[in-house]
């Protein structure tokens, strides 16, 4: 059966989306400027439909990211690269994502992104691409998307991101915790979780942030001073125990048992109130992501961790991945070196 949404778009107007989905088939759905053509559209497909005669490339990409967001795992962050490409080429027809089609993307937001976040997009498009053709049974123009990308790279529109060297000191730590302080005094803080503590513990222990915030209470052992996560990997997620510094175990003492996590906050809520701080402090060009590069680099300046070691705090399954978010400073491995008398 057809239904007819009434939507917004980002510039405020009405649209008509048309959703029809039927047994055996893949969900259908066009949007439209005016209700007359969407209604009209509705009822020439349905028809098309009981007769058989509907073909399954006027299917267009929203058809394909609905249906992925019911079969895929689907992280907050992918999530939301979906929904941005949802809006952008939503509307199109599979069989209309051409060449020009992501060639006119480009020439839009070359100047208001950079090449790498382009080139980002485009690796999640292949995916809803690949994802329609091989278990929606789809008829994607692969050909004319691996084109476009090919020669997108090869004119440098699109890049790979640099690895980031970014180092984080822990005068920049304690600006964005003093900033929140002040807030506290103020009354202005949430009481059931702490930013500076979580801030730490990213940094002791080099975990993910989304490995960091579903670490759950069931999974600690105070004794033995491990906790259990579930990490990625290619293969798909897999269960690991990381040990912990005294220090990071001291943080998790601190936390209150509120729930089944032993950190009171989610993800993606962290990182928000972490910008604000950081931005509050006046700290440039600093992501959540570089905690986890200083605490591989910590550990690593420790002199005491052969990479192994350091790779059950981090679950870096390779060693060369791991090395490529070790960024040492000369000055930390001449102190280990004289506290050697070398």
């Amino acid at each position: 059966m057809a239904v007819i949404q009434k939507r917004r778009d980002a510039k405020g107007n009405v649209r008509y989306r048309v959703l029809i989905r039927k047994a055996g088939n893949p969900p259908v759905s066009k949007t439209f400027s005016k209700w007359q053509n969407a209604k009209e559209f509705a009822n020439k497909t349905e028809t098309d439909l009981e007769k058989g005669e509907f073909r399954a490339e006027k299917a267009v990409l929203s058809d394909v990211i609905d249906q992925s967001f019911k079969v895929l795992d689907m992280p907050a962050d992918k999530a939301k690269v979906y929904r941005q490409i949802d809006k952008t080429f939503g509307h199109y027809a599979l069989k209309d994502l051409r060449r020009e089609v992501f060639f006119e993307y480009v020439e839009k937001r070359k100047h208001e992104i950079k090449a790498s976040s382009i080139n980002h997009t485009f690796a999640y498009m292949r995916t809803l691409l690949k994802f329609a053709e091989t278990y929606m049974q789809l008829k994607p123009e692969m050909a004319e998307f691996n084109l476009a990308k090919d020669w997108l790279a090869s004119q440098k529109f699109i890049t790979k991101s640099d690895r980031r060297t970014r180092r984080v000191t822990d005068e920049e730590l304690r600006a964005i915790e003093e900033e929140w302080i002040l807030d506290d005094f103020q009354g202005a803080q949430e009481k059931n979780w702490s930013l500076p503590d979580v801030m730490r513990f990213a940094v002791l222990t080099a975990m993910r942030r989304g490995e960091q915030f579903t670490l759950r209470w069931d999974e600690l052992d105070a004794e033995e001073r491990t906790v259990g996560c579930w990490r990625k990997h290619p293969k798909g997620k897999v269960y690991s125990r990381v040990p912990l510094l005294a220090d990071a175990m001291a943080i998790i003492e601190k936390q209150e048992r509120r729930g089944e996590f032993i950190f009171n906050v989610s993800s993606n809520h962290a990182a928000k109130i972490f910008n604000r701080y950081r931005d509050k402090a006046g700290i440039k060009d600093l992501v959540w992501h570089d905690l986890r590069h200083e605490g591989v680099s910590r550990l690593t300046e420790m002199g005491i961790f052969l990479p192994s070691e350091v790779a059950m705090f981090s679950g870096h399954r390779d060693i060369q991945m791991l090395q490529s978010y070790t960024h040492l400073r000369a000055e930390h491995i001449v102190g280990n070196l004289k506290e050697k008398g070398l």
